[in-house]
């Protein structure tokens, strides 16, 4: 039995390393498995913490386009037309901000501010052409109608972002 060992113990070491390392191996892959679903997780959850984040922002914008309609009334309601003016355009691009800042997933977002965007745009228009030769107070109502309309759905959709809302809005 001896002389079997002696003979044959390079053999059976060549054995054993080999099953230790199929076990390495196995224990390896097992572990990169592992390893895998734990990037994926954090991946995910670096995703949805950044989604939450832009969304986050995007309700501060809103907030803060609506407190520039307040003024752009308040200019409104001193007759101060060309300084309103200046605060059409410049909540103009607050809305572009937001919508390219908006992800494409939500279509129905985006579509509203695009829409707010262009009321915005003729509204400042529609005062531009009409400054020098007056404003009456039925266009002044009309252009105050306008911006609660759009001050309102800006609020909801401030809203709706504030609290996470990942579904549809309403139209």
């Amino acid at each position: 039995m001896a002389e079997f060992w002696s003979g044959n113990w390079s053999d059976f070491g060549a054995i054993i390393g080999i099953a230790v390392s199929f076990i390495g191996l196995g224990w390896a892959i097992w572990e990169a498995r592992g390893a895998k679903s734990a990037s994926l997780a954090a991946q995910e959850a670096a995703t949805e913490t950044s989604n939450r984040v832009a969304q986050q922002l995007q309700a501060v914008d809103l907030q803060r386009a609506i407190g520039m309609i307040g003024s752009i009334k308040t200019l409104h309601d001193n007759k101060r037309w060309e300084g309103s003016t200046e605060l059409y355009q410049t909540l103009r691009g607050m809305l572009s901000d937001v919508i390219v800042r908006c992800p494409v997933t939500q279509p129905e977002i985006r579509g509203r501010l695009a829409t707010s965007r262009i009321l915005v745009r003729d509204m400042e228009n529609n005062v531009r052409a009409r400054v020098r030769q007056g404003i009456s107070e039925r266009e002044k109502s009309d252009y105050d109608q306008e911006l609660n309309a759009i001050q309102s759905d800006l609020e909801e959709l401030a809203s709706f972002l504030s609290f996470g809302g990942s579904q549809g809005v309403t139209e």
